[in-house]
């Protein structure tokens, strides 16, 4: 890897991080809608994002190359349920007072995301980054002390995303590409409980058209 593209990934990761954080501010201001309808939306709206993505770079062809690969399409069912799940916990976290808890788990998450890439990818570290990560679990604890109990949102939230990200480690798919895939196996699943299941008078945006454009 060279100079520019490492300079590349740390701006898209700090663009990353930065939508992120912000994230919890914006699903708080749609509190009132329930979790799962938040999240049907996103999945929707998410998709057919992609579908557009996907069309201006011009990737077609790598997705093309992609649904020849069953074995890939399958594996990114498994990833699209983690991602799903873990989308689902972080909202209704927010939205129920449990940001602490959803925070502590994004906090967790670098620390699994480690022991995972021990297990499953034989990853070694040298003697100062073995001091990091000391460092890392020792604020871990911390954190965890603070809290007074075990954060099981929070650990939820830990490892769905880091066994999300281990599965697409071993799929080694593009980006785009994935989560179009992704988006594509929770789409049929968000549009029937979307349309199906809570079109009713009950539902936040089955009735209000205009509050789905927020999610």
């Amino acid at each position: 890897m060279d100079a520019k593209q490492t300079r590349l990934g740390i701006i898209l990761a700090l663009a990353a991080y930065f939508i992120w954080g912000i994230a919890p501010a914006y699903f708080k201001l749609i509190y009132y809608v329930p979790a799962d309808e938040i999240l049907t939306h996103r999945v929707i709206w998410s998709f057919f994002f992609m579908v557009a993505l996907i069309s201006v770079s011009r990737q077609w062809p790598q997705v093309k190359k992609l649904l020849k690969t069953p074995r890939k399409i399958f594996l990114l069912a498994l990833s699209a349920v983690l991602v799903g799940g873990n989308w689902l916990l972080f909202i209704w976290a927010v939205n129920n007072h449990h940001m602490l808890e959803a925070s502590l788990g994004y906090f967790i998450n670098p620390l699994v995301n480690i022991l995972l890439g021990m297990i499953f990818l034989g990853e070694r570290f040298r003697r100062l980054q073995w001091l990091a990560v000391i460092l890392a679990f020792c604020g871990v604890l911390v954190q965890l002390w603070t809290f007074g109990s075990l954060p099981i949102i929070g650990l939820g939230l830990a490892f769905s995303f880091a066994f999300y990200g281990l599965v697409r480690k071993k799929i080694a798919v593009d980006a785009q590409t994935g989560m179009l895939v992704e988006t594509l196996w929770l789409l049929p699943v968000a549009a029937i409980w979307l349309f199906g299941i809570t079109d009713s008078p009950t539902s936040h945006m089955g009735e209000n058209p205009g509050r789905s454009i927020c999610c």
